[in-house]
């Protein structure tokens, strides 16, 4: 009850040196995408490529290449995969898979969107898989693509793979020839409905409708997306009225907004799953006790509750949560024990505890400041003294990637695809934010990977889950919210994977 009183506190305070920070001004914002050609969109991370190779967060890079970019096939509004570059496709064996691309297609330069262009792009990120994030997490699976003709396009993979269709869902393609001579970071040549006008890593990037688009026109002639990285930024865009739409509110700033002349708000699910990745270089968290302590010491559903809202619970034991999400169901959530805490911490060596340090990525999630600090005061509770560090997205992400990684790391994991066995491939040993080593797990995702049924892959991920939950590499969290102010001169579906496509609005009638 301490805890949640002093939280409750401290939102409390911050939420109302917000608002009077600028009194009044929520009846003057000025905010009509009704009476505007241009769709301004609020994005909570600095971009850092609009390479389609360099699949980035879709908070950030890949929401702004969704806009530019089509894939073969895409997951709609609804959670529908359905088709996008491919008009169809089939599973011939059980190991090759035939795509039917659209005819009349165009690049935004005018040149003709071929079977050959899609070809190169898999060509492009399978032969640098540590330099391009879509090749890493494709390598295991795509053996071979060919082209029969110009519209036709032949993927073989290294086994039975069920997902592949799914997977491809964000695999936005880009064209050869552009890439050689332009650089796709910050020049990118897409088939999506908008084109490229200007692009500011720190602060955004504006948009304009690609008069060669194959598909139904957008609403909106231009777009600027404006890089929000703070709470206070976003809470600051919204009170003067100058974004048409953004995410990532803290639920108690969002609350002041309700009501308002200007914006509907929301507060829903989303595919979100937050933990504390564990660093297992080193010393204590090489030992699974440890690991397994950390989980027990932290009252995560007294944190979720007063930080992110009362119908937040914590993660069932697995880095998954439903709806979106397969579960184990024999899984349950770590309870909160933090003698049980203490217990393994003595037997691992450590009965005075030990101090680790914790990274944020500033402004990023929800509530991450209050979360870490919440975090910090319970496991002080128990003899762990940590030491909080923040950094900007880009920096973040790149320390992250290097030996020289805090001990833990808030972060949180979505994707553009509902397909498990990727789900779960992002917490085997050599993905580029993994710093243990748990060649079991790694057997059971390359198993999964390849399972001929779901009979077969409902096993083996039931399997995974459970060996992940009794040797752990994060400290399982919870679900994060999907929050949003939006006009109300608009019809918008949120999306629970955080997608802001601008071709996801239209004016409302």
């Amino acid at each position: 009850m301490r805890l949640r009183r002093a939280l409750a506190a401290t939102v409390a305070a911050i939420g109302t040196a917000l608002v009077l920070s600028s009194c009044g001004v929520l009846d003057g914002g000025t905010a009509s995408a009704e009476s505007s050609d241009t769709l301004r969109l609020g994005i909570s991370r600095q971009l850092t490529s609009l390479d389609p190779g360099k699949s980035g967060s879709i908070d950030g890079d890949a929401t702004v290449q969704g806009a530019i970019f089509n894939g073969l096939t895409r997951i709609d509004p609804n959670l529908d995969l359905v088709g996008d570059l491919a008009e169809s496709w089939e599973q011939q064996s059980e190991t090759r898979w035939v795509f039917h691309l659209r005819e009349g297609v165009t690049f935004s330069n005018g040149d003709p969107f071929t079977s050959a262009d899609a070809a190169w792009n898999f060509e492009r990120v399978l032969s640098d898989p540590s330099g391009f994030s879509q090749g890493s997490s494709l390598a295991p699976v795509i053996a071979a693509v060919s082209t029969p003709d110009e519209h036709t396009l032949v993927i073989d993979t290294k086994g039975p793979y069920l997902d592949l269709a799914d997977r491809l869902a964000n695999f936005f393609l880009t064209q050869k020839q552009w890439t050689e001579t332009h650089n796709p970071t910050l020049e990118p040549l897409g088939t999506g409905p908008y084109r490229l006008v200007s692009v500011d890593l720190e602060n955004g990037a504006t948009l304009e409708r690609n008069p060669e688009y194959w598909g139904e026109e957008p609403d909106f002639e231009k777009v600027e997306y404006v890089v929000l990285a703070t709470e206070a930024a976003r809470v600051s865009a919204a009170q003067t009225g100058s974004i048409d739409a953004a995410l990532q509110f803290e639920p108690s700033n969002l609350e002041q907004f309700t009501g308002s002349d200007i914006y509907d708000v929301g507060n829903q699910w989303s595919s979100w799953n937050m933990s504390l990745r564990f660093n297992e270089t080193k010393a204590p968290l090489n030992d699974v006790r440890v690991r397994q302590g950390l989980n027990y010491a932290v009252d995560k559903a007294t944190i979720a509750s007063t930080l992110l809202g009362p119908e937040i619970t914590p993660l069932e034991g697995q880095v998954l949560s439903a709806p979106y999400d397969r579960l184990n169901p024999a899984l349950s959530a770590y309870p909160y024990d933090p003698e049980r805490a203490r217990q393994l911490f003595a037997e691992a060596g450590h009965p005075d505890g030990f101090e680790l340090e914790l990274q944020l990525s500033t402004g990023t999630y929800i509530a991450s400041d209050l979360v870490a600090e919440a975090l910090a005061n319970q496991l002080a509770e128990v003899g762990v003294k940590v030491n909080i560090t923040t950094a900007q997205f880009p920096a973040w992400v790149d320390r992250s990637r290097t030996d020289d990684v805090a001990d833990l790391i808030y972060i949180g994991y979505s994707a553009g695809y509902k397909s498990p066995v990727e789900r779960l491939r992002i917490f085997t040993s050599g993905y580029s934010q993994s710093h243990f080593d748990d060649p079991v797990y790694d057997g059971l995702i390359a198993q999964l990977t390849v399972a001929p049924n779901e009979e077969e892959r409902t096993r083996l991920f039931d399997e995974a889950t459970a060996h992940f939950h009794a040797n752990p590499h994060v400290l399982f969290l919870w679900p994060q919210p999907l929050t949003y102010v939006v006009s109300k001169d608009l019809d918008w579906t949120p999306r629970p994977e955080h997608w802001l496509l601008p071709q996801d609005f239209s004016r409302a009638e």
